[in-house]
């Protein structure tokens, strides 16, 4: 149950940061959360449903974590361009044309980025995503053995000896 609240803590902060990709990160947080219920009232069904819910969410999750590292390779030279001019956020027709910088008053890059320089942001990232993906897949884990507790549970508590 703990790693379910912490999965949806961190899958409701990764929406609000991650816009583009924040979708998947929403559907996390709700299956955390109706796990935790799941969970909290030995509910077969919801455990059940949650178990086949979160194997397609997994996937998804997971082909959505190699896509941001490869977006965020694919983005490198625009990165180390906006460190080496000032933290000025990468704009093509300015990467083009660089006379018109000193009139381009734009949003900045975040100082950490160019501070740790970005093969250290690019892995801390990467290390991340591999982290929530490896807790996902513990967590499907962890409702399919969930589940056969309480199947055999409730087949124990059925049956003519009882409990």
């Amino acid at each position: 149950m703990a790693l379910a609240a912490l999965i949806a803590a961190y899958s409701l902060a990764g929406a609000i940061c991650l816009f583009i990709y924040g979708g998947i990160s929403i559907a996390i947080f709700l299956s955390s959360l109706l796990l935790i219920i799941a969970f909290t009232n030995y509910s077969v069904v919801w455990t059940s449903a949650l178990q086949f819910v979160l194997s397609f969410i997994s996937i998804v999750s997971i082909v959505r974590a190699g896509f941001m590292i490869f977006r965020l390779n694919g983005f490198q030279d625009n990165v180390v361009w906006e460190c080496s001019h000032d933290r000025m956020l990468y704009n093509a027709t300015v990467a083009a044309d660089p006379t018109p910088l000193a009139t381009y008053d734009p949003a900045r890059v975040p100082a950490a980025v160019c501070s740790y320089g970005f093969h250290t942001v690019y892995l801390a990232f990467a290390c991340a995503l591999a982290i929530d993906c490896i807790l996902q897949l513990y967590q499907l884990f962890m409702v399919w053995r969930f589940k056969t507790f309480l199947r055999q549970y409730w087949l124990l508590r059925s049956s003519p000896a009882g409990v």
